[in-house]
Order: structure tokens, then C-alpha cells, then sequence
């Protein structure tokens, strides 16, 4: 039986990815058709090497919910995109997607038998892809070797996630959500530092 709220969140960082692919791919001018594939690509990444990495990517391929949400991300990050305020919105959906990405990819590490370090890393790596992909794509600096507080608070968010599935009786959406909180505040902090 799937976790229905874990999978909300799974399906939210998915949406929240694939918009900021777009909202970043059409504030530079790109095609709104260019914009849209680089959303699915960007938002499908992260439960793809997620899954992949957990034995079980085909889980990801088979539920049209994960496609659905990057057309619909892909979509709004196009109008956002092209609003005056098109970087702002760009860093706090990528902020999101991370935070989100991470703190789900911690627990179903979890939930798929690996142990502390295990989970960790594919809690980065969940939280990390998307916004690679997107780089890479768009021939931009990646966030991720660019800024400190980037894959580093990816580690510390699925940290107080891990910590708190283990240490209390915290539902592991829960535990998912509190760490991406701690990873959307630390780059907000970030974004304070540096405006």
C-alpha cells in the first residue's frame, strides 16, 4: 500500500522541479515547447534516479501522476517564467524542489532497507538532479558545484529527516517535511545573505 501523503510530497517536488526548469528555461528566451521538455526532464530525474538507485525505476515509469505533475509544473513555471519577477520565483521554486527532493528521497531510502549513509545520499542525489539536469541543459553553471548551501543543505535536511524516523514516532511524511523545512530555510538564509 503507497503512503499516500509521502507520495503527495513526491509528486509535489516533482511539480515544483519541472517548474523551475521552465520558469528558468523561458525567463532566458527559451521556446515554450523547448521550456515544457526540459520541465519533464528536470522533474521526472529525481524519482528516476531515486527509484533507479532503490532497485525499483520502473515504479516511477508506470504511475502517469509523476508525468502529469512536470506538464503541469512545466506549464506554470512558463508563466511564471515570464513575469518581471521571473528570477526571484525561479530561486525560491528551485529551493523547493530541492528541499522537497531530499527530504523524500531520505525516507524512501529508508523505507527501501538502506541504512544511514545509504539513505543520505539518495536524499541528495534526489534533491540534487533536477536542478542538474536543468543546469546542464541550459548551459549553466550547476547550482550544486556553484553554491555552498546547496547540496549541503540537502545533507543536513535529510539528516533531521533520517533523525527523526529513527528517534520519534513521527509519520515519515512528517519526518520528510521537516527536513525539507530545514533545507528551504537554510537557502533562504542564503538568498538573505546574498541580496
Amino acid at each position: 500500500m503507497q503512503n499516500l501523503p509521502l507520495f503527495v510530497l513526491d509528486l509535489a517536488a516533482s511539480f515544483v522541479l519541472a517548474a523551475a526548469a521552465s520558469c528558468r528555461a523561458r525567463s532566458t528566451g527559451a521556446h515554450f515547447s523547448g521550456a515544457a521538455v526540459l520541465a519533464c526532464l528536470a522533474g521526472m530525474a529525481a524519482p528516476l534516479v531515486r527509484d533507479g538507485l532503490l532497485g525499483y525505476a520502473a515504479f516511477t515509469l508506470n504511475q502517469g501522476e509523476y508525468l502529469a505533475a512536470c506538464v503541469s509544473g512545466g506549464v506554470a513555471g512558463i508563466l511564471i517564467g515570464q513575469s518581471s519577477r521571473g528570477w526571484l520565483s525561479f530561486f525560491w521554486l528551485d529551493a523547493l524542489g530541492l528541499a522537497l527532493g531530499a527530504g523524500v528521497g531520505t525516507v524512501k531510502g529508508l523505507m527501501g532497507g538502506l541504512g544511514p549513509t545509504g539513505c543520505i545520499l539518495v536524499g541528495v542525489l534526489g534533491g540534487i538532479v533536477g536542478g542538474l539536469v536543468r543546469d546542464l541543459c541550459l548551459g549553466d553553471m550547476a547550482r550544486v558545484v556553484e553554491e555552498e548551501m546547496y547540496a549541503t543543505a540537502a545533507a543536513l535536511g535529510g539528516m533531521l529527516a533520517l533523525a527523526l524516523l529513527l528517534l520519534t514516532n513521527l509519520p515519515q511524511w512528517q519526518s520528510a517535511l521537516c527536513g525539507s523545512v530545514l533545507v528551504l530555510v537554510l537557502r533562504g538564509m542564503r538568498k538573505v545573505k546574498f541580496s
